[in-house]
């Protein structure tokens, strides 16, 4: 009997030193240099609780568990969030509790699928890896999420569309682009209403590819559009609409589509009043290069 007790007791202590063993290691920020070790099923069941609260569509709920910090500083957007959906279905796949070395918090792993229907029918599922902190007091008080997005789903990849073409780009997808080509137009915009000629050729590169909303083919030089605008007494440039795209496993030059209305009021009095669709290109360098555009009249 007694020699039963002592290898339980071995064995008790094995399991316990190997729970309290550090493994791998942080390499930045506060921590760095530390490792980790299991956590606890305490944190895993708070974790798997909020999945049921989330589940249930409930912002109250959800949000009863996490910490009066993380309450305040997502608090809104969780419950526009669930006031937006419809159904949600988060299923965990693994879930994992770990602690850095030395620290009271714990972190819990979980890997799941969730579906989303929201309330206006647009349908998306995700999986998912998410790390969420568990403080001493067992709330939820920090959140990462990170997700891949299946082929087949409605919306939300990053890639799509298709360009057709006679060259190697034939067939490839669009996705977004983001070298600030958004911010530019914005800048271009408010410039251009303000008849701000200077700061409206800092937009462009040297030399401008333009097809007109007649068809016509030319090359300007930034001396042209000073010239242009010399022409005007008021501009109104409404802008409706900015998609920044390129080309798929393509350089960085980008297109931007830009919808909009225009009000030209020119200095000889006449008024040029059109609906618009504008494709502007962006160069390496993050200028204007080309401009294609598109008109329809205004009654």
């Amino acid at each position: 009997m007694k020699k039963f007790v002592l290898v339980g007791a071995i064995v008790a202590s094995v399991f316990s030193a190997s729970a309290q063993q550090t493994a791998g290691k942080i390499f930045s920020g506060k921590d760095a240099g530390k490792g980790f070790q299991l956590g606890s099923e305490k944190s895993s069941q708070v974790i798997l609780d909020m999945v049921k609260a989330y589940n249930s569509n409930d912002s109250e709920k959800d949000l009863a568990l996490y910490s009066p910090e993380m309450q305040k500083k997502t608090g809104d957007f969780n419950k526009k969030w669930h006031a937006y959906m419809k159904k949600l279905n988060n299923v965990p796949y693994a879930i994992l509790p770990i602690k850095v070395a030395g620290s009271t918090d714990e972190i819990v792993m979980l890997q799941s699928t969730e579906e989303r229907e929201a309330i206006d029918g647009s349908k998306q599922k995700m999986n998912l890896f998410e790390l969420f902190k568990v403080d001493q007091s067992g709330k939820i008080s920090d959140f990462n999420q990170f997700s891949s997005i299946p082929k087949s789903n409605e919306f939300g990849k990053t890639e799509g569309g298709r360009f057709y073409s006679k060259g190697e780009t034939n067939g490839r997808a669009f996705q977004f682009s983001n070298r600030g080509e958004v911010e530019a137009i914005e800048k271009f915009n408010k410039a251009y209403n303000a008849l701000d000629i200077e700061t409206v050729l800092s937009f462009f590169a040297d030399k401008v590819k333009i097809t007109d909303f007649d068809g016509n083919k030319m090359v300007i030089e930034k001396k042209d559009l000073r010239q242009m605008m010399n022409d005007f007494k008021s501009v109104e440039w409404k802008i409706s609409g900015i998609i920044p795209i390129k080309i798929a496993y393509t350089d960085p030059v980008s297109g931007v589509i830009v919808t909009s209305t225009e009000k030209r009021v020119a200095k000889d009095g006449s008024v040029w009043n059109k609906s618009l669709i504008e494709m502007f290109q962006f160069d390496l360098n993050g200028k204007i290069s080309g401009l294609d555009q598109f008109s329809q009249g205004i009654k």
